[in-house]
């Protein structure tokens, strides 16, 4: 495996182009072309399906060939970059560098010349041109076929999913490191089917008012297209749009000081409506920790509502989601980097919750108790344990199978991008700003899907809000550790990472907290954007965060 040093490699100024990777859909002149994709099922169902491939393909937008990284796989890389600007994400390798994504854990890299925080833009605007290919050739009509109504419905919800994110990720939010007055409540310029080169050299960002309306506009479209769909998880559903509408209307919720009541309202009622209309059911603790499809493939359960399939032509054997975080597989970074749970959040894992089987705990006798399920055979488990493994250690994701040897049968995991339980947890957060007895009886009736005898109350010690939310956040955390969820709770809920105390199992490097928010959760946007769009300058971009997050040298 190549060498990775602590040294950061070199951060080169760059392009990065929503005016130069968003063209017209279809390049001028080419109305026939368009014409014969529109009508040809076929062809629509090879641009369909273009998206699964572009956000989970190696090299996507040429990172891994121009700067080298091993983290350019897409969707799964931003998810993993994401995790690593928060606290959960211990390293406990010799070498910490060998965590590819140190960058966005370091603060390193986060400013307007630097590929790390460009990836983020360059990918999102990438699928975003997909959706609106897929729109640009579908033509609406009283008797449109089925399948092309669910072809646009897919165009419509992927592309509200890429705006919802980016919309979160650079809207500035308020904290105690950057002055960000002049850009409050600003997005990202919106580009569609119809914007033309024109208008793309000339976008400025949007406030968010108007990200959301649009947003909103796109979920009601996909909604109307996707009634009569299926229910797979390798697509976007009707109950995926309905999460999808629970997680825009709780961030508007926050928007008025004291609360938006209404807003509030909306965004539990539509995750009750995402859970009951998927058919879904949370993750049983044989599937959870399941060493063969433990978080790696949407069919083995019937938790997923939304997932990427991925197929092993796509796959490397060092650049992609499982040889980072798939600590059982011997191929790939984890052998080096061991990634593990921050030790502070593992001990509030209760003893009698299943989840906590996901981690190695840090009494090593229990390793070779039964407590724990292994992947390959009691060789490769022998062999995890005594040279690979340390307290702490994640379980959570598993080698496709079971494989621990060979990278091209344990690599291809399928991607979630939405489980049911997600929904729980967006519908108690709703519900607590306005009925906090509800929002505690929602907690204790989920947590007995994970403490199965029903032990679990928050009632006697959930007494106001900012309290049940801090417990509600804790479950959230040990729930989806490491799956690209947690960035957007976070900075909605202004919650701040702590990473240096006493005990504490993060590299020295990275082990700084924050009071609150952290800056670089204020995405910037990369200076090759508003060199090509007039629309965007320096007065216009977010504030550099770099340098304002130092680990203690005691």
């Amino acid at each position: 495996m190549k060498k990775i040093t602590n040294k950061i490699l070199a951060i080169l100024a760059v392009p990065f182009l929503a005016a130069g990777c968003i063209e017209e859909a279809f390049p001028e002149g080419s109305t026939q072309l368009a014409e014969q994709v529109g009508k040809s099922e076929f062809a629509l169902g090879g641009l369909v399906n273009s998206f699964p491939v572009a956000m989970m393909q190696v090299d996507t937008r040429d990172f891994f060939s121009k700067y080298g990284t091993h983290t350019d796989f897409g969707l799964p890389a931003i998810h993993l970059m994401t995790e690593s600007m928060l606290e959960d994400i211990a390293i406990m390798g010799a070498n910490p560098g060998y965590w590819s994504f140190n960058y966005w854990s370091r603060n390193v890299g986060m400013n307007d010349q630097s590929w790390p925080v460009g990836y983020f833009w360059e990918n999102y605007y990438a699928y975003i041109k997909i959706a609106n290919d897929v729109i640009s050739v579908i033509e609406v009509t009283d008797d449109m076929p089925e399948l092309n109504k669910h072809y646009l419905g897919y165009g419509y919800a992927y592309r509200a999913m890429c705006y919802l994110d980016l919309a979160r990720m650079y809207e500035p939010k308020e904290n105690d490191y950057t002055d960000v007055s002049k850009v409050l409540g600003l997005t990202v310029p919106i580009i569609t089917e119809k914007t033309t080169p024109e208008e793309v050299a000339n976008n400025p960002r949007v406030p968010r008012e108007q990200m959301y309306e649009f947003i909103l506009s796109d979920l009601k479209m996909a909604e109307e297209m996707l009634k009569t769909a299926g229910n797979s998880y390798t697509t976007p559903t009707l109950a995926a749009v309905y999460g999808m509408y629970a997680k825009a209307y709780l961030e508007m919720g926050y928007w008025k000081a004291g609360g938006d009541m209404e807003a509030f309202k909306k965004a539990a009622e539509y995750a009750r409506l995402a859970i009951t209309t998927s058919g879904k059911t949370p993750l049983t603790e044989a599937e959870w920790t399941d060493p063969a499809n433990g978080f790696n493939k949407g069919s083995a359960n019937n938790s997923w509502i939304w997932g990427l399939p991925v197929s092993s032509d796509l796959i490397g054997n060092i650049i992609c989601y499982t040889a980072h975080i798939c600590c059982e597989g011997t191929w790939g970074y984890t052998q080096l980097s061991n990634p593990g749970i921050n030790k502070a959040l593992y001990d509030q894992i209760a003893d009698n919750d299943f989840r906590k089987k996901s981690f190695l705990s840090p009494d090593r006798s229990e390793w070779t108790s039964g407590k724990y399920k292994f992947a390959g055979s009691d060789a490769d488990a022998a062999y995890f344990l005594q040279k690979l493994a340390k307290p702490y250690t994640s379980l959570k994701f598993r080698p496709v199978g079971g494989e621990t040897s060979s990278h091209t049968a344990g690599n291809p995991a399928d991607h979630c991008i939405m489980r049911v339980e997600e929904l729980y947890f967006l519908e108690m957060e709703a519900v607590a700003q306005y009925d906090l007895g509800k929002a505690k009886g929602l907690l204790n009736e989920f947590m007995k899907y994970r403490i199965t005898d029903g032990s679990y109350d928050c009632s006697a010690k959930a007494t106001d809000v900012d309290w049940f939310i801090t417990e509600m956040l804790i479950q959230k955390r040990i729930e989806f550790w490491a799956e690209g969820v947690l960035f957007f709770d976070y900075k909605r809920l202004d919650r701040g990472i702590t990473r240096y105390y006493e005990g504490s199992n993060h590299p020295s490097m990275w082990a700084f907290n924050t009071t609150g928010r952290s800056p670089q959760w204020n995405f910037v946007i990369n200076r090759g954007e508003f060199q090509a769009n007039t629309g965007i300058d320096e007065t216009t971009n977010n504030p550099d965060p770099s340098g304002l997050l130092v680990a203690p040298t005691e």
